[in-house]
């Protein structure tokens, strides 16, 4: 397969976006326990994640069809996290309504950044390093994922975690700003398999959704298993 040097150029680009986006979500996940003090962090470390993908990774993807559909849930994710956020100071009645649409759009964005990730891995002409970091980040934003769709479930449904395993909600704090960042951490628990105490064992709608994350996280390494070692038993016949 000929490759012009315009498309060369474009590789290149994305997968310098590939390390780029690894990098970046390995730094907000050790960000958690400072987003646990300091609570905007989580949603400036967000925002920053949507930029990530928007610019360096859906830009330069061969997938342009979806790319109008990325580009509108990402600004929409970034839209409502500041609304939602500058909501819960000044008009808090309004910031709590905002809470699920917000949630949604942003499971809603990063799903729909793994698909488009997996896709745009199957179609690259070289199984590279930086092809290898990418399929990592996409792993990395399953577990992102995860945690956003926790959150959710705890907007929907708090009697469904342990209440004593969660950080203490200060006085006027609202719930979720205080118990996303240790959501997330337990999404890449139950990504893992190394399992979480946040989760009540009898809610049958919460071990649903872990055992959702624990599947989609197994699944996607047996798909990168399966993309890599297709890759080069192709390159070898």
């Amino acid at each position: 397969m000929k490759i012009t040097r315009e498309q060369l150029q474009r590789i290149r680009r994305r997968h310098l976006g590939y390390r780029i986006t690894l990098v970046y979500e390995l730094v907000l996940l050790l960000m958690l326990p400072l987003a646990q003090v300091y609570w905007p962090l989580l949603s400036l470390l967000l925002i920053g994640q949507a930029l990530v993908f928007m610019v360096f990774v859906s830009r330069f993807s061969s997938l342009k069809g979806t790319r109008p559909v990325m580009y509108a849930l990402g600004s929409t994710a970034i839209a409502l996290e500041i609304i939602w956020h500058l909501s819960l100071l000044w008009i808090p009645d309004l910031g709590r309504v905002l809470t699920l649409p917000h949630v949604v759009v942003w499971v809603m964005f990063l799903l729909v950044a793994v698909v488009r990730k997996v896709k745009s891995l199957m179609r690259e002409p070289f199984v590279t390093m930086s092809v290898v970091l990418g399929a990592a980040s996409g792993y990395l934003t399953v577990g992102i994922a995860g945690g956003v769709l926790l959150t959710a479930a705890w907007v929907m449904q708090p009697s469904a975690f342990v209440a004593s395993a969660l950080p203490a909600i200060g006085a006027g704090g609202d719930v979720s700003v205080a118990v996303a960042p240790a959501l997330m951490a337990a999404s890449f628990g139950l990504l893992t398999t190394v399992g979480t105490d946040v989760l009540t064992p009898s809610n049958v709608t919460v071990q649903v959704v872990s055992n959702v994350i624990t599947i989609a996280g197994q699944l996607y390494v047996a798909i990168l298993i399966a993309l890599i070692l297709g890759r080069v038993q192709k390159r070898l016949t």
